[in-house]
């Protein structure tokens, strides 16, 4: 019996799901005239982009996620075991030193884990890092906090924070998707949960490791090796592509998210619609995405949503969640 990925089973309401979460936009926002993009603006629009928000500081709005994702769910610092950082950046998991001048090789271990720590008055908790997953990283970070909770029956709640940010001035569109900065968190716990975890799959083939190189070829093995991962992340949920209530997408290109859900068998009015589209923030997509889904009353006890990320390394990632009645 897949007993940690089976739904509606009232014996499994103490494993590990979703307490909270909080994801955060920056306030600027450049419209595509003002942003350094290779595509023809109209190719942009066309595909759900009209611009990106800009962060000036994204370890600020890493720390206000995080504070968010624990006022949310009702914790204080202290009831934190532990914090994993899950940003797909290598900058994102570095923090420049506060000491002036050339810092040297000890500036390089000067990690946003241990500020993100601090700044938030985690005192119990320990950390730890994410990475090398791209997009997906943040569903990894979810994944491994939940085994941490099955494996130690004393850690009672793991934060997770993905924060990620390209640098001033830099190009803005990664094969045809345009990047905005973004930071969310996500309480992982075992009671007082608004999504019960019903399973999750990840494919990673690293040949496609050289991104620069491959990127035909990474296109190319999109669809098939995503429309495989949801295949077999339902199966491990017992599920039919026809039990899936809500699909919530990321922020990449809009036309992709009907072709994924033909090929495999999920009704495509069971895509949500966003009415804020961001553009793709890496790390922080799935988790606005389903904020606006519970603002606008999308959301409801019982429904069965779908996750799913595509991350450079390359990952392919989904999660199947079930609404619980705290939503």
């Amino acid at each position: 019996m897949k007993q940690d990925e089976t739904h509606a089973n009232s014996d499994l309401i103490a494993l590990p799901g979703i307490r909270s979460h909080r994801a955060l936009l920056p306030d600027r926002f450049l419209p595509l005239d003002e942003l350094d993009v290779s595509s023809p603006h109209e190719n942009l629009r066309a595909f759900g982009f009209d611009g990106a928000w800009i962060g000036d500081d994204i370890h600020a709005l890493a720390l206000k996620a995080g504070q968010g994702a624990l006022d949310a769910a009702g914790l204080k610092a202290e009831e934190i075991g532990a914090l994993l950082c899950g940003g797909a950046l290598p900058s994102a998991h570095l923090r420049q030193s506060e000491k002036p001048g050339d810092t040297g090789l000890l500036g390089m271990f000067c990690y946003q884990a241990s500020w993100l720590q601090d700044a938030l008055g985690l005192e119990r908790a320990f950390i730890s890092g994410v990475a090398q997953q791209g997009c997906a990283g943040m569903f990894s970070a979810l994944r491994q906090a939940r085994a941490l909770l099955m494996a130690e029956p004393d850690l009672e709640h793991v934060l997770c924070v993905g924060a990620d940010a390209f640098p001033q001035g830099a190009m803005r569109e990664v094969l045809y998707n345009v990047v905005s900065d973004a930071a969310c968190a996500v309480v992982v716990s075992r009671e007082n949960l608004r999504y019960r975890w019903l399973a999750h799959h990840q494919i990673s083939k690293g040949w496609y490791w050289d991104v620069p190189t491959r990127q035909s070829e990474i296109i190319a093995a999109y669809f098939p090796t995503a429309a495989m991962t949801v295949r077999r992340v339902l199966a491990k949920a017992d599920l039919k592509a026809g039990d899936v209530d809500l699909v919530i997408p990321t922020g990449v290109n809009a036309a992709s998210w009907p072709i994924l859900l033909r090929l495999c068998g999920i009704p495509e009015d069971r895509l949500f619609i966003p009415r804020q589209r961001f553009g793709h923030t890496i790390a922080a997509d799935s988790f606005l995405m389903l904020e606006q889904a519970r603002a606008t009353g999308v959301l409801r006890p019982g429904q069965r949503v779908l996750l799913f990320a595509y991350g450079f390394g390359s990952s392919w990632s989904a999660i199947i969640l079930e609404i619980t009645d705290l939503i």
